[in-house]
């Protein structure tokens, strides 16, 4: 049994290498984007002033309110019901036969990816709008995911009998994250219904193989990656489930208090969700076309820029990486808590997952009111065979809305201020679990200052990339 643990583990390091491989392999695309580029004609720099101003003044309100109050009021939770367990696996089942019809329509529906239900139910459904549900209904994906309630049925026949090594901490979710992220800002197929045919069949095969050898709870938690960015967002949202089983009604971030410490390849998984956000807004403007050589008015497509783009996510990555661990690491001896390095960089990367998501919906947003409608389009013909089921096969999509100069104005402001809310909850966050881990009110606002300076400028840089013209 130990040869052939040992045998498994000496094959099971390749393994995500040749996932690698084969998502590199070419295919003919039919890449598009469902919602064009928008260029902000307004004021921004009143916005980003504004904004900053904002996250910066919460601050200054959190090192001056009574420390212990406001501990105790940030992390109050009121209990509003209990939910029953019962159907999870129902709704587990449910997804997996969700897959099975996506992987079809990918295979044999329509080329166009904005009448084919694989490309906008994958993108715009499963990973856009499910992490804005996650972060503020809780961890839906833990009972919405299309594996574990299959598993369940397979374990009653079997048992897991392998192990996932603890030294392996989160590296095959951060493998699995990046290649994921990878597919859908860089690869030139990333709308392409066939191509994602091929990558979901990989992906969902891949995890379900995982969870039937080592256990679906080992597997969740450390290895596939959505279990573990679904069930990091859902720390931050206002409602969660209690140690009784219970729903409970706090303030946004409330619940990642009591969170355990991540480790190093946690706190890296955190960081690339807030690199990628980043690196997808930034891609697409003038600027970086224009410092890779290229006229924004005469792209060549991702194709053209393919292992830049791949360089500059590493790039802000890595950034991102040191610009957090000199923050936290810094902002813990000036506070004369330099034991406590560790254990704050494991526990305040938590406050930097309401930044990263609400990157996430501002970013999203437009994009989210052209997806839906084509949605609501293909609903009634998903294979695209001619049929009608409900009446909305007919649908016109539009996006004349966005020439409007009224409804430009109140997107760009819901835009500012989910960006500008993000933050604020983020150093909220920090303040609280600074409180939590140091006790000392004056050490926690001094370990936070180089911290709510990089967020500070992260809302600024934001908001510029919001605003910025981009192709």
């Amino acid at each position: 049994m130990l040869s052939c643990l040992s045998l498994f583990k000496r094959r099971a390091v390749f393994l995500p290498i040749l996932l690698t491989l084969f998502l590199f392999m070419p295919v003919v695309a039919y890449a598009h984007g469902a919602a064009g580029g928008l260029i902000l004609l307004l004021p921004r720099n009143f916005y980003t002033v504004g904004a900053t101003l904002a996250v910066a003044a919460s601050f200054v309100l959190l090192a001056v309110v009574p420390q212990k109050s406001f501990h105790r009021l940030a992390t109050t939770t009121l209990s509003l019901f209990r939910l029953s367990d019962r159907g999870g696996r129902f709704l587990s089942i449910a997804s997996t036969v969700l897959v099975f019809v996506l992987l079809a329509a990918g295979l044999y529906g329509s080329y166009d990816p904005l009448r084919n239900p694989l490309p906008l139910v994958l993108w715009t459904v499963g990973w856009i709008s499910m992490t804005l549900a996650c972060a503020v209904f809780g961890n839906l994906w833990a009972v919405l995911n299309p594996w574990t309630g299959l598993v369940d049925l397979a374990h009653r026949y079997f048992r897991p009998r392998m192990t996932l090594p603890v030294s392996f901490g989160y590296l095959l979710a951060v493998l699995q994250f990046l290649i994921f992220i990878w597919v859908d800002l860089i690869s030139p197929y990333s709308m392409d219904s066939s191509r994602l045919f091929f990558n979901l069949s990989a992906f969902w095969y891949f995890n379900l193989v995982g969870m039937l050898l080592f256990g679906k709870e080992d597997w969740c938690e450390r290895a596939e990656p959505l279990h573990v960015y679904f069930r990091l967002v859902s720390a931050i949202a206002p409602l969660g489930k209690g140690k009784a089983g219970d729903v409970r009604l706090g303030f946004p971030g409330a619940h990642a208090v009591s969170l355990p410490s991540l480790s190093q390849s946690g706190v890296a998984f955190v960081l690339l969700s807030l690199a990628a956000g980043t690196f997808d807004g930034w891609s697409t403007t003038f600027r970086w076309i224009g410092m890779l050589g290229f006229n924004p008015l005469n792209f060549p497509g991702r194709y053209g820029v393919m292992w830049q783009n791949s360089l500059g996510l590493l790039a802000s990555w890595a950034l991102i990486w040191l610009l957090y661990h000199v923050c936290v690491r810094v902002g813990a001896r000036l506070a004369g808590a330099k034991d406590a390095e560790g254990d704050l960089t494991g526990r305040l990367v938590y406050s930097i997952l309401p930044i990263s998501v609400a990157y996430h919906g501002s970013h999203f947003l437009t994009r989210l009111l052209v997806d839906y409608q084509y949605l609501y389009q293909m609903i009634s013909d998903p294979f695209s065979l001619g049929w009608d089921l409900f009446g909305t096969a007919q649908y016109h999509v539009t996006t004349s809305f966005f020439s409007r100069p009224d409804t430009v104005f109140v997107l760009w402001n819901i835009q500012t201020a989910i960006i500008t809310i993000g933050h604020v909850v983020g150093i909220c966050m920090a303040h609280m679990i600074a409180l939590d881990r140091l006790g000392s009110g004056r050490k926690a606002v001094v370990s936070q200052v180089l911290l709510a300076l990089f967020m500070v400028g992260y809302t600024a840089m934001g908001l510029w990339l919001l605003g910025a013209p981009r192709i």
